[in-house]
């Protein structure tokens, strides 16, 4: 006979992790299709570099994008001002990140067509303290020659935020690190900032305990609860119908439902079985991290953030090219009143000094797992 402990065990299994099946069920669409030969038919290149741009991280999966086609050879970005994160975001500093993840890939996919991406930050001015209507970017298509390639792009597809738990034995090589850093700091981008990383002991523990305790912090915060709740994606059918979040699927979420372990009261509750049993699962993933890199920027503006973006994007495709797996642990680096405290011990333990962190991942290897779903291209592109 199933348990309450046993439910519990398992729906901790795979807390607030993005999850789905291999087909869509009740003739849905197939919220893993666009991972699939993305582009694919595409005779506008815009519409083959924005299939590949699709495929970038970004803070709950809320993918914020939208863009404009204009012209023959033009198309603006603009933040769907409705998927930001407002409460643990205050400022759309993790979605401006976001949105600089997406260009980079685009960038990407555009130079394999032969095209080199003209691109303008922020054309008609900086919103400040967040992102408005205005356009994030302005991105021009033009024929370039003498293009090599560049490995990153075969990555795209295969590039994985992953929230398994780790392997603490295995961090990743000095040399490793290394090429992590060039990725970033040597590629004549106008990236302003660094990339440092801890694999020693003392330093990774003091981390582990950080990126814990908030997240402890941010589960015990009922606005935080909230608005994750909004975004969470219950079974196969919630993740085909909605594809975008962070999906929870498994043969037994029929059961959980039924039991209210999945209901909003349960998962809003911070003292809540269902979020104790989360917690404590989660607390496993944090110990379990071999080594923590994290990236900087010598100012916090919104073109600073977009830049530290691209530059993320370019480091994650490099990772998952050496086979490393990396998951962002962002609670500590959160600008809301409740996270204050560890937001200073975090600049504090990182040396960041008068500079920004802008992210902060686990980093080692661990078990594979599948894409977070993705809406379908159309649904990003403005009439």
């Amino acid at each position: 006979m199933t348990s309450r402990r046993h439910v519990l065990s398992l729906l901790a299994a795979a807390p607030f992790a993005p999850a789905l099946a291999g087909c869509a069920p009740n003739n849905l669409p197939d919220p893993a299709a666009g991972w699939r030969d993305p582009g694919a038919g595409e005779t506008d290149p815009r519409r083959f570099a924005l299939a590949h741009a699709i495929l970038a991280p970004n803070p709950h999966n809320t993918q914020p994008w939208q863009v404009e086609f204009i012209g023959e050879n033009e198309m603006a970005l603009y933040c769907d001002l409705d998927r930001r994160l407002p409460f643990t975001d205050p400022f759309d500093r993790q979605i401006t990140i976001g949105c600089g993840c997406f260009l980079e890939n685009l960038r990407l996919a555009a130079a394999t067509k032969g095209l080199y991406t003209q691109l303008n930050q922020f054309p008609e001015g900086e919103p400040t303290p967040r992102l408005d209507a205005r356009p994030i970017a302005h991105v021009r298509l033009v024929p370039m020659e003498g293009y090599i390639g560049d490995p990153s792009f075969a990555e795209i597809t295969s590039r994985r935020t992953n929230r398994n738990i780790y392997d603490v034995t295995r961090a990743p090589s000095a040399e490793q690190f290394e090429e992590l850093n060039s990725v970033v700091t040597n590629t004549g981008e106008e990236y302003q900032g660094e990339v440092r990383w801890a694999a020693d002991a003392e330093q990774v523990a003091q981390l582990r305990d950080l990126v814990w305790r908030a997240f402890e912090r941010e589960m015990q915060t009922v606005g935080a609860l909230e608005e994750t709740f909004q975004w969470l994606r219950f079974g196969r059918d919630a993740i085909a119908e909605h594809r975008d979040g962070l999906g929870m699927d498994g043969a037994m979420m029929p059961l959980f439902k039924a039991l209210g372990f999945l209901s909003h009261d349960a998962m809003t509750d911070p003292n809540s079985q269902s979020n104790k049993t989360a917690l404590a699962d989660w607390k496993k993933k944090a110990e379990s991290a071999p080594a923590f890199l994290w990236m900087t920027t010598t100012s916090d503006t919104p073109n600073a953030r977009m830049t530290a973006g691209r530059a993320y994007q370019r480091l994650a495709l490099a990772a998952q090219g050496l086979g490393l797996s990396i998951h962002p642990w962002s609670q500590a680096l959160q600008e809301y009143e409740e996270m204050a405290d560890l937001y200073a011990e975090a600049k504090q333990l990182l040396s960041a000094g008068d500079q920004t962190v802008q992210m902060l991942v686990r980093i080692g290897h661990a078990d594979p797992v599948p894409p977070s779903a993705r809406r379908e291209l159309g649904d990003f592109i403005r009439a």
